[in-house]
């Protein structure tokens, strides 16, 4: 057994197999001729450097059943490549029968490759005599399906980036594929931006193959459906669609693939590549598609009818539609009693309303309407503001902006000294601005209080979006007083109704109202009590439960 790694700077061996017929020869020359440069321009060798990497190249090339031209081949393509490695055998210690087989190295089993292939290929069978067909006998000992076996040389190069072994057989004008996958990642490890208290403790990972397992784990359902793309030309980083078919509607699924299709991108690293390019309103304020890092969401959003779309490499999961009342919907909420989630949820809705208001209605009340301050408070407020040089909207603006800043602070800073950042800083800078007069005490509150209430959202980019529309309101509240701030409000309002989230109204069920949709919505209904699931979603009102 010979194994070979490729230098990083080997060059392709001119010399030409004496048995190779005239097409491959010329294929090979001009193989030959992109990969050694033996145009004299540096322009002419950059635009052959670029046509070498053309598929319509790598297309016109099949699988050769002489193992050196294959091997050559494979160097060519894989120059300065020095992760991949190329490993000769001699089957059943004959020489007479050789093999290569070629894997990217530190993304594969090895111990599989060699508990799997070497030794069931290079030890000799019972019948030593002769090998009839040493096609059949690999692809036979080695339990390769007969759709894993391609000759086309561009399918067999697609195997290798996906972290699959390719075996070539001398004498065999084919591939044969055996996936022993293994790519660096990571343990799965409990949810860090979406806590609970009561919820199962395992989050996603950048691994699409775990992710979708971990969602196979809560829902065995063999209409469960996992749908595979392929996104990025140069990336070719694989994504999955997820849905129950039955249950959710046949019009949103056709709809999401036909955006996946639609994306020709040179990069996909991330999902929000793919976000950006699948949502409905580019320049909506609050986002059209949820994110979530728990598998037991994603699972109960799917037996509800709704779409996950899971990419590899990142631990985030879309799903799809989105609606605005589920980003008031917590994790916790379907882990207590209905009462009290219930009573949690429209705080928090009521926080969510207070965030983006309180600013602009402070502003706006000092600045036109001091005469609907009460009498008590007026004195407080004359003694807070005396001295401040800055007028009360660009107080609160200045303010706002340094939370901001804050924010942005402990988030990127190093986790063990991030949140003592956030809150020192936090002190330190609100009680020195008070002290110097250049804020007043009830300015700090009023922030303070927002960008708290601005925390209680579930969805933590939430409050990213919140940050937008609150320094509008405080504008327009500033600007033109009640009348101004209301009407933002009703702008704002006037925007979430037209919205959609893949043909879904983005605030239905309150607009348009729909009675029979708000038993999860506005309130958090027994699970009892819930015997169709939405409408909005699956389009057919199905059952959950059958009534007693």
């Amino acid at each position: 057994m010979i194994k070979k790694r490729l230098p990083h700077h080997e060059k392709p061996s001119t010399s030409e197999p004496p048995d190779s017929n005239s097409k491959n020869s010329s294929i090979l020359e001009s193989l030959k001729n992109l990969m050694t440069g033996s145009t004299t321009d540096n322009k002419e060798n950059s635009v052959s450097d670029s046509e070498q990497l053309r598929p319509s190249e790598i297309k016109a090339q099949s699988v050769s059943s002489k193992l050196k031209e294959n091997e050559q081949y494979i160097r060519n393509i894989f120059k300065n490549c020095s992760d991949i490695i190329l490993r000769e055998i001699k089957i059943t210690s004959n020489q007479d029968y050789s093999a290569i087989f070629v894997y990217l190295d530190r993304m594969v089993n090895q111990d599989l490759v060699e508990e799997a292939i070497v030794k069931k290929l290079v030890s000799q069978p019972a019948d030593t005599t002769h090998l009839p067909n040493i096609k059949d006998y690999v692809q036979y000992l080695l339990g390769i399906r007969p759709e894993d076996i391609y000759e086309k040389m561009d399918e067999a190069l697609n195997a290798i980036l996906e972290s699959k072994v390719v075996i070539f057989v001398n004498g065999v004008n084919a591939a044969l594929i055996i996936d022993f996958k293994s790519p660096p990642s990571r343990s799965i490890n409990t949810p860090e931006t979406e806590t609970s208290l009561r919820g199962p403790r395992e989050a996603f990972i950048e691994s699409i193959q775990t992710n979708i397992g971990l969602v196979r784990k809560r829902i065995k359902n063999i209409n469960l459906k996992i749908e595979p793309f392929q996104i990025g030309r140069q990336t070719k980083t694989d994504v999955s669609i997820c849905y129950i078919k039955g249950i959710a509607h046949d019009k949103i699924v056709n709809e999401v693939r036909e955006r996946l299709n639609k994306i020709d991108v040179d990069a996909v690293l991330a999902n929000t590549y793919i976000e950006e390019y699948i949502e409905d309103s580019p320049f909506f304020i609050f986002p059209t598609i949820f994110r979530t890092e728990r598998p037991d969401i994603v699972a109960g959003k799917l037996v509800e009818g709704y779409i996950a779309i899971i990419t590899d490499g990142t631990p985030i999961v879309l799903v799809v539609p989105y609606l605005f009342v589920d980003s008031m919907k917590a994790t916790d909420d379907y882990y207590l009693k209905y009462i009290s989630g219930t009573l949690i949820r429209w705080i928090r809705s009521i926080a969510f309303f207070l965030t983006l208001t309180l600013p602009g209605f402070y502003v706006a009340l000092l600045t036109f309407h001091q005469e609907l301050i009460p009498y008590g408070l007026v004195t407080t407020l004359i003694k807070s503001r005396a001295g401040v040089p800055l007028p009360v909207m660009w107080e609160c603006i200045s303010m706002l902006f340094a939370y901001a800043i804050l924010k942005e602070a402990g988030i990127r800073m190093p986790r063990v000294v991030g949140s003592a950042v956030s809150i020192v800083g936090a002190l330190v800078l609100g009680q020195a601005a008070v002290e110097a007069g250049l804020v007043s005490t009830l300015t700090v509150v009023v922030v303070a209080f927002s960008a708290i209430a601005a925390l209680t959202t579930p969805t933590p980019e939430m409050n990213f979006y919140l940050m937008p529309p609150r320094f509008m309101l405080l504008f327009l509240g500033g600007t033109l007083g009640m009348l101004g701030l209301i009407g933002g409000i009703m702008i704002l309002f006037v925007n979430m109704i037209s919205a959609r989230s893949f043909g879904v109204p983005y605030m239905a069920p309150l607009a348009p109202l729909m009675k029979n949709e708000l038993s999860d919505a506005v309130v958090r209904a027994p699970f009892w009590s819930v015997l169709k699931r939405s409408k909005l979603i699956t389009r057919t009102q199905s059952t959950r439960k059958k009534p007693r």
